[in-house]
């Protein structure tokens, strides 16, 4: 069985801020996020570990996520080392942010976010601003006709941006 420093490895555990190293050369810009990132993590906890290599305990995955928990005080976050040389490291690190970003929401997402308001919910913090959710929440419903198509021409006169789907269209 693989181990760090004597201890059995796991999918994650607890070791001390101070056991972390941050890459100095991570081109992802996080800042604007680390506050949303840690009012998650103080409503929900860790819902993904931080990803280090075990020889280094150099940061590969959760940057935002360390800072987060900094601004947190905290003492100890949950981390995941992997045993990678710094080269596939940062490779790793640079796929798991630019995969992250491949994915989009599908048309179901308001809905899910309606259902859950209604459950009582309270959708703050979730990572979109107050006019973001209004404009999810508020979208209004497109129906054709039975048998017909969508229509562009029942857009007209407007620019707009689809809050589901983010299809852009205009009038001009």
């Amino acid at each position: 069985m693989p181990t760090r420093k004597g201890k059995p490895e796991s999918a994650a555990q607890w070791v001390p801020m101070a056991d972390l190293v941050a890459w100095d050369a991570n081109p992802r810009i996080n800042e604007h996020a680390v506050s949303d990132v840690a009012a998650s993590i103080k409503r929900f906890g860790f819902a993904s570990p931080i990803i280090a290599r075990e020889e280094s305990g150099e940061i590969i995955a959760g940057h935002t996520r360390y800072k987060a928990a900094l601004s947190l005080g905290l003492d100890r976050v949950p981390v995941r080392y992997l045993a990678l040389d710094p080269t596939e490291a940062h490779l790793l690190a640079l796929a798991d942010n630019r995969t992250a970003e491949i994915a989009d929401w599908s048309d179901g997402l308001s809905d899910v976010l309606r259902a859950l308001e209604e459950d009582g919910a309270d959708l703050s913090g979730l990572g979109w601003d107050d006019d973001e959710l209004t404009a999810i929440l508020e979208a209004p419903e497109y129906v054709a006709k039975d048998g017909e198509e969508l229509n562009l021409d029942d857009f007209s006169d407007f620019d707009h941006t689809c809050p589901r789907c983010s299809f852009e269209w205009s009038d001009q």
